[in-house]
C-alpha cells in the first residue's frame, strides 16, 4: 500500500504537508493504526492516520468506517505501509485476530500517554478519571488513540459477554504507569448480589499483576497477585498505610500471592481459550 498526502489521484511522490508530517511522526518499522474514510475508484481510498487525511492505495477492499493496521516500511522517497490483516478463520482465530487489534491500538496508545504523562508532571503518580480525560481533551491524537484502543475492546467483551465470563473494559487511569490494562468485570452465576471485578496490568517491578475486588453488599474484598512476588511485603506494607475515607464499604485484604505461571499469558487469552 503507498501513501500520498498530496490529494491528487495516482501520485505518490509524498511532498504534500501531509507526507511531511508525517514523515516527522513515524519511523520505518512502527505500526500505526488508521481509518478508512472513503473508498475510491482503482482502490484508492482516504485514510485517517493521526488525524492525518491520506490518499492510500489498498491490497484489498474494505467497507468505509473500517479500523486498520499498518507496518511503515519506509518514507522516503515514499510512503509506503503495509496492510497488516488477521487473515485468520474460526472462532479460536478470530478471537486471536480481536486480542491482537486490541493489543496493537492499545499498545500505539500507551506509547503515546507514557511521554504525555511526563509532559504533564504526573508520571508516577495517581491519575484520577477527571484527570484523564482532561488529558485527552488537551490532546486530540491521543483521545484518537485511546478511542481505537477502547473500540476495539467493545467486540472482546461481546465475546465474553456471549460466553458468560464477563465483560472487559479498558481502564489505563487505573495504572497509569503499567502497561496492558484490563479490566473484566463479572458477576458470580450462583449470586447476582456478588460483582467480581479484576484488574490486570504490567508493572516495571512487580512484572503482570492481578488484582481481584469482590463486592457483596457493603463488603469490598481485594486480592492481589504478582508474577514477581518478591515484592509482595513492600507492597503489603503500601497497603497497609492506606485510608479510604468516606467509602460505603467495609473493606478486607485477603493478602498477596504468587501470579501463576498458566495466567501469565493474561487475562483475556485465559478466558477466550480456556474452557
Amino acid at each position: 500500500m503507498r501513501i500520498s498526502g498530496s490529494g491528487t489521484g495516482g501520485a505518490y511522490s509524498g511532498g504534500g504537508s501531509r507526507s511531511d508530517r508525517f514523515r516527522k511522526r513515524h519511523r520505518p518499522g512502527q505500526k500505526v493504526r488508521g481509518v478508512l474514510i472513503k473508498n475510491l475508484p482503482d482502490a484508492m481510498a482516504w485514510v485517517d492516520i493521526d488525524g492525518e487525511r491520506l490518499l492510500a492505495q489498498l491490497e484489498t477492499a474494505h467497507p468505509e468506517g473500517s479500523r486498520l493496521l499498518f507496518l511503515v516500511q519506509q518514507l522516503v522517497p515514499r510512503i509506503v505501509l503495509k496492510e497488516l490483516t488477521g487473515g485468520t478463520h474460526g472462532n479460536a482465530a478470530g478471537a486471536l485476530g480481536r486480542i491482537s487489534d486490541f493489543d496493537s491500538a492499545r499498545t500505539l496508545f500507551e506509547n503515546r500517554f507514557r511521554p504525555a504523562l511526563t509532559q504533564a508532571g504526573v508520571f508516577g503518580r495517581p491519575l484520577p478519571l477527571p484527570d484523564f480525560l482532561a488529558l485527552l481533551a488537551a490532546n486530540p491524537p491521543i483521545h484518537a488513540a485511546y478511542q481505537d484502543a477502547a473500540n476495539c475492546a467493545l467486540p472482546l467483551s461481546r465475546s465474553l459477554q456471549e460466553a458468560d465470563k464477563g465483560a472487559l473494559v479498558y481502564q489505563p487511569w487505573l495504572a497509569p504507569t503499567g502497561r496492558r490494562q484490563a479490566t473484566i468485570v463479572r458477576h458470580a452465576l450462583d449470586d447476582s448480589r456478588l460483582t467480581e471485578t479484576l484488574i490486570e496490568f504490567d508493572h516495571t517491578r512487580t512484572g503482570l499483576t492481578r488484582v481481584q475486588f469482590l463486592c457483596k453488599t457493603d463488603t469490598l474484598s481485594c486480592r492481589v497477585q504478582l508474577q514477581h512476588p518478591e515484592h509482595a511485603q513492600a507492597l503489603s506494607r503500601y497497603l497497609a498505610t492506606r485510608t479510604h475515607p468516606g467509602t460505603p464499604f467495609h473493606i478486607q485484604h485477603l493478602g498477596i500471592a504468587k501470579l501463576p505461571r498458566t495466567s501469565h499469558s493474561g487475562i483475556l487469552a485465559e478466558l477466550l481459550f480456556k474452557r
